[in-house]
């Protein structure tokens, strides 16, 4: 069984569980045995589901998880042994869940659950208008309404009939048998109901009548059907337009859309689907590369040949005589020609001709009175007239002309995807071509070249660029109104197509893009259709589209084609949402966070995140695109993709703001915002930062601290240097007068030397002098007369005065002298000293003589007496000890 939820969530009975899908992501949902779910149904927020003996329902959490509560210990007994629940309906206050024997209403206020015994198995349980029906084997058709349960039908009008739906049409109550058509039933009474072209021969299991009144069959083995009640019109779904033949459950949500539970899977059928797909699953057909519509029947050519669609049938069959590869299909005076790999056929009506068989053609297009031909090594033209045996080649171009167009003055152009664009001049008289001139196109190697009409001007396009011929500068231009129309398109071929109806075709990877003139402005119209490239998968540069009818178009692919009718109708949008955020740390293991939290704050190193979302869009064709970013983190927005998951790794700490939106089929939705935050690291966090800010200042003035006290001790250390140099300096200053004190002092007592040298000399002299005069007075006759005269010369030779005044100037020159003498030999006499002071000035003993008055005999003896009381060895001088001193 299959059902949907308020916010479009599509949810399945499953072998493995609740399965749920939103668009973008399958999730499946365990029952806490890991028993099968049978049936499922959404009510009022919550989503029951039956399953092998337990019943119950799930609801989401805050993280987004489905959590199942069991009501099986609200039954008065226990569950039977091996019992199953396999429909769930909703009527009035009640959930009624069905099995195979009796009927269990819960009551969703009370929360009781009341109980209905049957003694035969109860096949079904539907609900149609304001009843719930059940069947019941080999009794009949029940109805639960206000009053109670009541029987419609008994079994001997119904029989052995399997009844699968029962729905209201025309004050109709209509039941759909399995295997015998459609009753009607009123008041007891059960009567055939006939609907044109039903499949009565089809075995079904399952039907849905659906809100536009469109009856939907699920068969056993014959896939799906579809029939319209008021138009009598059927259409069959089989494989591979579903996954599996056998339909077992069916479901319609709210846009219209039917959900298939097959034996083996799960498919979807668009409502009122403007697409169509034919898939070649047996590889009949091959690679489309053209199609066309000729005489009202469809021919397609393909890698394998000509191809026509039976009118009775889907099916088709190959042209006989076309087998080989078809590159191009156009009908000219009710004649369709083929360009083919063998050369150029012609089919007329049912007649097909082979015309030419001198090469591969590409195309072929009117010229002048005959055809053009473009080929794989060059040219050529022909005549209808000429019944097609005179095909001439022309001679002057023998490149590949796959792509050519006929210009205003009969001139031809060719793309050729390396060479860039020529422009021909013909001359059919001549059979020669002349090059005009050959334009350059830079990006035209891998992705394709296509030169075309538009609106009366020729053109080119590359994947990048559309360019459009100047004739006046004889040059192509990319300042163009198509080509402004379509930059912010990224095509994905260079390769294009100018239908019969004048709109141009262009390719991207997820849409078709055609253009439409605007009503009232001179303008260009751009509109796209949702077929990407997975239903149109061909080589680049071969992409093909046609016009089949008015506003049909078919599309060729590498296994079979798609028709789309236009204007494309876009589809509802509902709003995107964010289903899912997970978070971990650097060992990316995650867990969910709750959707409901805001402005969250995680921790530094819970910084990687991912983040889930969806549009509950379900079509086949075109898909969602998103587009996010991280403020905080970037400001530019991801380019669109179809990606429902974004992660980020290791995020730094900072705020940041998810925003996420969607687009699809051209429609932007809203964008979804979650704000967080990541904590900063606990280095750098405000009580880190505190500890440091309190750190900092205890280092600085701890080290204030200690550079005060450095710088202190530097100080008084400098100041005691200082002092000491000033002291060095001071002593210095003392030791500098000393020396010039001792200078001056050396010079004082050279000074007294010189004058006590000078006055002992002199004494000596005067003494040497006056006892000459002496003498010679001596030797006068007459001494009376001369006796004052020698009295006043022996006053003036008189021992003790000359001491006096020599000791005097010797104390002047060197005062310490006698003392140190004295102290060191205190034995000697004044006479002992006096002959020291005489040695001390370095006199001889016959200089020392007059000093003492006696003769320098006596001076030798005194000395010799001087040197026993000094007691001085017989080897030292007398004179040299007396200098030491």
């Amino acid at each position: 069984m299959i059902n949907q939820s308020d916010d479009h969530w599509m949810y399945f009975a499953n072998n493995e569980g609740l399965l749920s899908y939103n668009g973008e992501q399958w999730n499946i949902n365990k029952l806490p045995n890991g028993e099968p779910v049978r049936a499922v149904k959404f009510i009022d927020g919550l989503i029951y589901t039956g399953s092998y003996m337990d019943f119950g329902y799930w609801r989401y959490n805050s993280l987004g998880n489905l959590v199942y509560t069991s009501l099986v210990n609200k039954l008065s007994s226990s569950i039977r042994e091996g019992e199953q629940i396999w429909h769930i309906e909703e009527f009035g206050d009640y959930i009624i869940f069905q099995s195979l024997s009796r009927l269990l209403s819960y009551h969703k206020t009370k929360k009781t659950i009341s109980v209905t015994n049957f003694d035969s198995t109860i096949s079904n349980l539907f609900k149609s208008g304001e009843s719930v029906y059940f069947q019941v084997a080999e009794d009949g058709l029940y109805s639960i309404q206000s009053g109670g349960i009541k029987k419609e039908v008994g079994f001997d009008q119904i029989g052995i009939n399997a009844i699968i739906e029962i729905f209201q049409w025309n004050n109709q109550s209509i039941a759909i048998t399995r295997d015998n058509g459609l009753f009607t039933f009123n008041n007891g009474d059960w009567k055939s109901f006939t609907l044109q072209n039903y499949p009565i021969n089809s075995s079904f299991f399952t039907a849905e009548f659906t809100e536009d009144e469109k009856l939907v069959l699920g068969s056993i083995g014959d896939g799906l059907f579809t029939l319209d009640i008021s138009k009598q019109t059927i259409r069959q779904f089989v494989q591979p337009d579903i996954v599996n033949n056998t339909v077992l459950s069916l479901f319609e949500d709210e846009a219209g859309n039917i959900w298939c539970g097959l034996d083996n899977g799960i498919s979807l059928i668009e409502k009122d689907s403007q697409l169509s797909i034919f898939s070649d699953i047996t590889g009949i057909l091959g690679t489309v590369y053209c199609s066309v519509k000729y005489q009202d029947q469809l021919y397609l050519g393909t890698n394998q040949g000509l191809y026509k669609r039976n009118r009775d049938s889907n099916s088709f069959s190959l042209i006989e005589g076309t087998s080989g590869q078809i590159w191009s299909l156009n009908v000219y005076q009710n004649k369709l020609f083929i360009g083919h790999d063998r050369g150029t056929f012609i089919l007329n009506s049912n007649s097909i001709q082979q015309i030419f068989d001198g090469g591969g053609t590409w195309m072929v297009l009117p010229f002048k009175d005959g055809f053009i031909q473009g080929h794989y090594n060059g040219l050529s033209f022909f005549r209808i007239g000429d019944g097609f045996k005179r095909i001439i080649p022309l001679e002057g171009f023998d490149l590949s002309a796959r792509n050519i167009i006929i210009g205003q003055n009969d001139e031809l152009w060719v793309g050729h995807d390396h060479k860039g664009i020529f422009k021909l001049n013909i001359d059919i008289e001549e059979q020669k071509v002349k090059t005009l001139k050959n334009y350059e196109v830079e990006d035209q190697v891998s992705s394709g070249l296509y030169v075309f009409h538009f609106n009366d001007d020729i053109y080119y396009s590359t994947a990048t660029t559309i360019q459009q011929y100047d004739r006046k500068n004889d040059s192509f231009s990319a300042d163009n109104k198509l080509n402004r129309s379509f930059q912010d398109i990224k095509r994905s071929s260079g390769n294009s197509k100018l239908t019969s109806d004048d709109k141009w075709w262009a390719y991207t990877e997820d849409e078709i893009y055609y253009t439409s003139k605007d009503a009232f402005q001179e303008g260009i119209n751009v509109k796209s259709v949702p077929i990407s490239y997975e239903f149109r998968n061909i080589s680049s540069g071969f992409e093909n589209i046609s016009r089949i009818d008015e506003n049909r178009y078919l599309v060729g692919s590498n296994n079979g084609y798609t028709i789309f009718e236009i204007p494309f109708k876009t589809a509802d949008l509902f709003d995107l949402e964010i289903n899912g955020i997970q978070l971990a740390n650097k060992d990316q293991s995650y867990k969910l966070l709750s959707k409901d939290l805001e402005n969250p704050e995680f921790e530094n190193q819970q910084n990687y995140l991912n983040f889930y979302f969806n549009v509950p869009v379900y079509k086949k064709f075109g898909k969602v695109k998103y587009s996010y970013r991280l403020k905080g983190f970037s400001e530019e927005w991801t380019t669109y993709r179809a990606e429902s998951k974004a992660s980020f790794e290791n995020l730094p700490y900072g705020d940041y703001e998810f925003q996420v939106k969607a687009r699809y089929d051209s429609q932007d939705t809203n964008t979804v915002v979650f704000s967080f935050s990541i904590a900063k690291p606990w280095f750098i966090s405000k009580f880190a930062v505190f500890a440091y800010i309190v750190l900092l200042v205890l280092i600085i003035v701890i080290t204030h601290h200690f550079y005060t006290r450095y710088y202190r001790r530097r100080h008084e250390k400098m100041i005691e240097i200082e002092q000491e140099k000033a002291e060095l300096q001071q002593l210095e200053a003392q030791q500098e007068i000393m020396k010039l004190k001792n200078e001056q002092l050396e010079t004082d007592v050279i000074s007294k030397n010189r004058e006590l040298a000078a006055s002992t000399m002199n004494i000596i002299r005067k003494n040497e002098v006056l006892n000459k005069i002496k003498k010679e007075l001596s030797e006068v006759s007459q001494l009376k007369d001369i006796a004052s005269v020698l009295k006043t010369i022996d006053a003036n030779i008189k021992e003790e005065d000359n001491w006096k005044f020599f000791k005097e100037a010797f104390d002047n020159a060197d005062k310490d002298f006698l003392q140190m003498v004295k102290s060191k030999h205190p034995n000697l006499t004044s006479n002992d000293l006096k002959l020291c002071a005489y040695l001390r000035l370095n006199l001889s003993s016959k200089e020392i003589a007059p000093l003492l008055n006696i003769s320098v005999r006596s001076v030798e003896i005194k000395r010799y007496r001087l040197r026993k009381k000094m007691e001085l060895d017989h080897e030292q001088s007398l004179v040299n000890y007396i200098l030491e001193f």
